[in-house]
């Protein structure tokens, strides 16, 4: 917080934290050229965050399905796709409610492409070497967590192990490609 009265300034920077946060404080700075329409000036403070409070979420394996759009391109695959959405939306029910008719409309389109066209898994390509094996993969890991490590500390020694352990994925698999 910035205070000034009367040609005098106070100027009182508090950031208040507990006993957890207060060794992680990195920097406070007062930002004096934002006008927020107050006697206060913009404070900010950065944290280093320690590994353990970052968040990993996991990709979901389940693949999701989708149409197969591209029979459309076939003249009597698409007249079928046709006549299945007139019959349908023939069949559905008029509703006065925006939301309602919007899902209506929705799920007679899905049931018409169900039904002509069919579904398909999607393929989810992952970039990895054609002889990928278990010491590749632990490699990795290391490399992804020293990573993490030089991302929360910014020290030199984790850099340089974080480099080692790049140069070291990096000559295994050169070796097995060969």
């Amino acid at each position: 917080m910035t205070w000034s009265v009367r040609r005098c300034r106070s100027i009182i920077d508090c950031i208040l934290t507990n006993k957890e946060l207060s060794p992680l404080i990195n920097d406070t700075k007062v930002f004096r050229g934002y006008d927020v329409t107050t006697d206060h000036y913009l404070l900010i403070t950065k944290i280093r965050l320690p590994q353990k409070w970052y968040t990993f979420t996991k990709i979901s394996l389940r693949q999701e399905e989708i149409f197969r759009v591209h029979l459309l391109e076939d003249p009597s695959i698409k007249l079928i796709y046709q006549r299945r959405l007139e019959q349908n939306l023939m069949h559905s029910p008029s509703i006065l409610n925006i939301d309602a008719e919007w899902q209506t409309l929705k799920n007679t389109l899905q049931q018409a492409a169900n039904e002509a066209l069919g579904k398909r898994k999607k393929r989810r390509h992952k970039r990895r070497l054609i002889l990928w094996n278990e010491d590749i993969k632990n490699l990795t890991e290391n490399k992804k967590k020293a990573y993490i490590g030089y991302l929360t500390t910014r020290s030199e020694a984790d850099r340089l192990e974080y480099k080692w352990l790049v140069t070291i994925v990096k000559r295994v698999t050169r070796r097995i490609k060969r």
